[in-house]
């Protein structure tokens, strides 16, 4: 018995110091990641703590001291170039951190939320001297949180969720200018690291930016922006975004803009087949108008979807590499090897195919619309394993290794539009063949030959 009431005893203490327990081995892996994040140039300036029994909340200030530093760091999960002038924005910047957890290992996913407090010194020395009621304007605005990501991390599966506060603001600056911006209910959710998912989707309501003095202005508008990306690996990925409505206006200007689009659908993939790689790319537009002082134009149904296939595994991902290396730091040397591993990539034979591009509707300058066109091709590049070498002899000497075949339906009224300024177009007359109110041009280049509807055109 009393064995019995010792054992309940143990293990009654041992639940009850779940938490203290749990509490320090989350302690211990968020001291470890502070270690890290100071190898990449933010300091810790603050580090506030509170536990109950159940429950923990820290609060941290970093400082970014070495910002070039944390910009190499974050060129790792991009092959965007940064900026220049990121850099000097970011040096000295004071970003705050909040984190609440649960003391119980994996009971409940970390909630955290990250929002800069301070501008980089350089940045408020300018603001206060150029316009010292928007540098107010803006310091109030960081401290009470206005820019916000809030994240809820699950660390026993990776999953996360969150969103970016929604953002307001209106303000006048000094010399008449009128700033609006809006961020409407901005959310996201994935799976995977944060900096570098697996997967990640998100949307936005709004997005609206507006900049305007006198009789100049700038507005910016999004709404109902959708995105979704898949990432197994850098050759095999899947991403498409989805955007309800875009306008954007440019006014008060030699020449201003206004350009409004409906419904842009886009999506690219890339997967591997065997020892190859084959990327997609699929863009839609319902509608699309475009004027300017110099000229007017929309399209309705716009559409074009290519897939490039039969790409060497092993070339292509030293292709990528060196694109990403050359975007970020671009020499002579990395601009020479880019070269190269693209005609090493070539010499391995591709094939660019064309499913889909075409245009339902077209009008210019306010004239009546006009039917489009439909174009389907395809276009072979012969694996040859001299390539480098002919190319160095003369460009020329490659033209056999590539084919080409296509068809193309046009209507006669854009066809009668654009051979009138076109001589290759006019060249076409006679090859055409007639189907209805269209014009259909079958071409194929095989063998350095080329024929129109099975007429030669040599």
């Amino acid at each position: 018995m009393k064995k019995s009431i010792l054992a309940v005893v143990i293990l009654l203490l041992s639940i009850a110091s779940l938490p203290s327990i749990g509490n320090s081995f989350i302690k211990n892996s968020i001291d470890e990641r502070l270690v890290e994040l100071k190898s990449f140039g933010l300091e810790t300036s603050k580090d506030e703590s509170h536990s109950s029994y159940l429950n923990t909340s820290r609060h941290f200030e970093f400082l970014l001291k070495d910002s070039q530093n944390f910009l190499n760091h974050l060129k790792q999960y991009s092959d965007k170039q940064i900026p220049p002038y990121v850099n000097t924005m970011l040096e000295g910047v004071l970003i705050g951190v909040d984190i609440e957890y649960s003391n119980l290992p994996f009971a409940k996913a970390f909630e955290i939320e990250i929002y800069p407090v301070e501008l980089s010194p350089k940045m408020s020395e300018e603001l206060k001297l150029s316009d010292i009621n928007f540098y107010k304007y803006t310091e109030n605005f960081l401290q009470n949180k206005g820019v916000l990501y809030h994240i809820e991390y699950n660390l026993l599966n990776d999953d996360f969720k969150g969103y970016i506060k929604d953002i307001n603001e209106k303000h006048v600056l000094k010399d008449g200018t009128k700033l609006i911006l809006v961020i409407e209910k901005a959310k996201f959710h994935g799976n995977g690291e944060l900096l570098a998912p697996k997967e990640l989707s998100s949307k936005v309501k709004e997005f609206h930016f507006d900049v305007s003095r006198d009789e100049k202005s700038l507005n910016i508008l999004m709404s109902k922006f959708k995105s979704t990306s898949n990432f197994e690996s850098v050759n095999t990925y899947i991403t498409s975004v989805d955007i309800e409505k875009t306008l954007v206006s440019l006014k008060g200007t030699a020449n201003d803009v206004n350009i409004s689009m409906e419904s842009l659908r886009a999506n690219a993939s890339s997967n591997e087949q065997g020892q190859s790689t084959q990327i997609n790319s699929k863009t839609s537009i319902k509608s699309l108008e475009f004027s300017s002082e110099e000229v007017t134009f929309n399209m309705e149904k716009f559409n074009f979807d290519v897939a490039l296939s039969g790409l060497d595994k092993k070339e292509y991902t030293n292709f990528t590499q060196l694109l990403s290396q050359n975007n970020t730091m671009m020499t002579t040397a990395s601009t020479s090897a880019l070269q190269t591993s693209a005609m090493t990539l070539l010499s391995k034979g591709i094939v660019l195919e064309i499913a889909d591009f075409s245009l339902e509707e077209f009008s210019k300058n306010k004239d009546d619309s006009i039917k489009g066109f439909d174009i389907k091709s395809n276009f072979t590049f012969k694996e040859d394993k001299d390539l480098v070498q002919k190319m160095r002899l003369s460009p020329l000497m490659v033209i056999p290794n590539i084919s080409v075949e296509s068809e193309i339906r046009i209507s006669k009224e854009m066809y009668t539009k654009l051979e009138k300024n076109n001589l290759i177009l006019a060249r076409l007359n006679g090859y055409e063949k007639e189907d209805g109110d269209d014009y259909i041009f079958s071409f194929k280049f095989i063998d350095a030959k080329v024929s129109v509807n099975g007429k030669s055109l040599n």
